[in-house]
């Protein structure tokens, strides 16, 4: 059965609140611990979201201070280890290996703490997992991301097996929340997705239609 994970995480500068999935059963989290690692990834407070230099949006939504990090399920490991660490360039901070129980990879990207799990016995897509970072230049983000993706070894592989790994869209013009936002949409692997929002200064309208133009 395909895991349905609908998480929507909202990051200013390196922050991120999450759900950790619903299907996983007390059994399963005995056998397979997430230990708290040593790492760089920390939640801050709503004081810390903007950068010094840049105005937070008009409207700031609230992050747990609480979070630790956000797990999420795989049916292929190595799609996400691709994903992460060619294309992203984030910093791996846990590699745990259970024989015939489960593979585990924690990646540090922009101060958020990710752990991807592959069920060794059952395998569970991940569905629809979506983690979303308020960014400054928006622009930068993607040509950042897409030079990385240029020298990788996943820009050697075919149309269909790229497409498996990442995909990029660009929309100039959205509404996010009663904002508008240019917005970058890394797709990953099996429903995987981190959005990237630059806001527009002023765009900032509560009770505005909600409506998406998309460019």
């Amino acid at each position: 059965m395909t895991t349905l994970l609908i998480v929507s995480l909202i990051v200013f500068g390196h922050v991120a609140w999450a759900a950790e999935p619903t299907h996983q059963h007390r059994s399963e989290a005995a056998t397979s611990p997430v230990p708290t690692p040593v790492h760089s990834c920390r939640p801050t407070t709503s004081g810390e979201l903007a950068p010094k230099d840049k105005a937070a949006p008009d409207h700031p939504i609230s992050v747990s201070p609480w979070l630790e990090g956000v797990q999420i399920e795989t049916a292929d490991i190595t799609l996400y280890e691709l994903f992460f660490e060619t294309i992203l360039q984030a910093k791996r901070v846990q590699t745990m290996e259970h024989p015939q129980v489960d593979r585990l990879r924690g990646y540090c990207y922009r101060d958020v703490l990710i752990v991807v799990r592959q069920d060794l016995k059952t395998g569970r897509p991940t569905g629809w997992v979506q983690i979303n970072y308020v960014v400054p230049d928006v622009a930068a983000v993607q040509q950042e991301l897409e030079q990385s993706y240029r020298t990788s070894p996943v820009a050697q592989r075919d149309e269909a097996e790229r497409n498996k790994i990442v995909r990029f869209k660009l929309k100039a013009d959205v509404r996010r929340g009663d904002c508008r936002a240019a917005r970058l949409e890394v797709g990953g692997p099996e429903g995987f997705m981190i959005g990237f929002d630059q806001f527009k200064e002023g765009s900032c309208k509560p009770g505005e239609q909600s409506t998406e133009a998309v460019r």
